[in-house]
């Protein structure tokens, strides 16, 4: 099993650590509704070293990236960057993606869901058929996160830079730290490329700063309640990216050909979903069961895909099917302890 080069800082600090995707990281720091508060109202930094990071280097490589991913990547300057779904020829999310332009001929991808070698293992027959070169960065560098709307202060703190468009990014002169603006909770914030041997100063000098440190579990709880779909937990083989509500985020319906569009824009254009991610506010206190099936009346209408407890409430998403879209419907959970009563809610969720 691969460990976090901030495992030294994480025992230390008391964490708790799990398996997560191969990797021992940090699940939780502390309370976790006190990791929620914190982030919401100030500034936190979690551990993402789980998250595989790779480079893509060709003068094919902004054609080729065009070509298979679904946003537009043909237009996207150095410095900036957006999110992509990978999909399969009939238009179903496989894995998705954050790629970040460095320049005309080179991209970082910062993968989610899958691994580098699933990357390589998909695309091996088309990368070697336009001679694009795969470098993996795992032991060059690793993943950290600032999230929270004192985001910005603290990392001006910590001496990094602070770009101000979502995903545009900026290398750091001195520290050689990749920062790249990119919220994952709802309530803004950044993703740090940092290489491994000065993770630990820079994680020491975001404490400094004012970042309080959080685990998995909180960053999870964070995103179920902005709404956001996560992969694979929130979708399977045959999702589609308009089901996750994904399309606003990484579709580009004014590009040229790339794999899945047909489906994709047909899609778009005549909305013909049938279920889609939905909120879900479920009594009790216990979580409950990725999959547990969520009945309207008699009939399972969908899953739920995520759950967390946040401020003493259990939220989840689930991908349901229209009959459940409104808000307010009256469901039932089915978990192996009996049905619990349920109602959907808007995303994202609101206190």
């Amino acid at each position: 099993m691969n460990r976090t080069p901030l495992l030294a800082r994480h025992v230390a600090g008391g964490a708790a650590l799990a398996e997560h995707d191969g990797w021992m990281v940090p699940t939780s720091h502390g309370d976790a509704d006190a990791g929620v508060a914190g982030v919401r109202s100030g500034a936190g930094v979690v551990d993402l070293a789980h998250v595989n990071l790779l480079t893509l280097t060709s003068p094919d490589a902004r054609r080729w990236a065009n070509g298979m991913f679904t946003n537009n990547v043909k237009r996207l300057p150095p410095g900036r960057g957006n999110r992509n779904a990978m999909c399969d020829d009939r238009g179903r999310v496989q894995g998705l993606l954050d790629l970040y332009c460095l320049s005309d001929e080179q991209f970082l991808v910062v993968l989610e869901g899958v691994d580098a070698g699933w990357f390589q293992e998909r695309y091996r027959m088309f990368l070697l058929l336009d001679d694009i070169e795969v470098d993996e960065l795992e032991g060059a560098s690793t993943l950290i996160s600032v999230q929270g709307p004192a985001a910005a202060s603290v990392l001006e703190a910590a001496g990094l830079p602070t770009p101000e468009v979502e995903r545009a990014h900026v290398l750091g002169e001195e520290s050689g730290v990749r920062v790249a603006r990119r919220d994952r909770t709802g309530c803004g914030g950044f993703d740090l490329v940092v290489p491994v041997v000065a993770a630990e100063t820079i994680w020491d000098a975001l404490l400094r700063a004012g970042a309080a440190p959080f685990g998995t579990e909180t960053l999870d709880g964070l995103r179920i309640q902005a709404g956001r779909a996560a992969w694979p937990q929130d979708g399977t083989d045959k999702s589609m990216v308009h089901e996750l509500c994904l399309d606003e985020d990484v579709c580009a319906f004014d590009k040229g050909c790339y794999v899945g569009q047909e489906v994709i824009n047909r899609i778009d254009v005549k909305g013909l979903i049938n279920k889609r991610l939905t909120g879900i506010e479920i009594e009790g206190d216990a979580l409950p069961p990725q999959g547990a099936e969520v009945l309207l009346g008699d009939q399972i209408v969908g899953h739920v895909t995520s759950a967390a407890s946040v401020g003493g409430r259990v939220r989840a998403l689930g991908v349901l099917r229209k009959t459940a879209w409104e808000v307010g419907t009256k469901v039932l959970v089915r978990a192996a302890d009996g049905d619990r009563s349920a109602v959907t809610a808007a995303l994202p969720f609101r206190d």
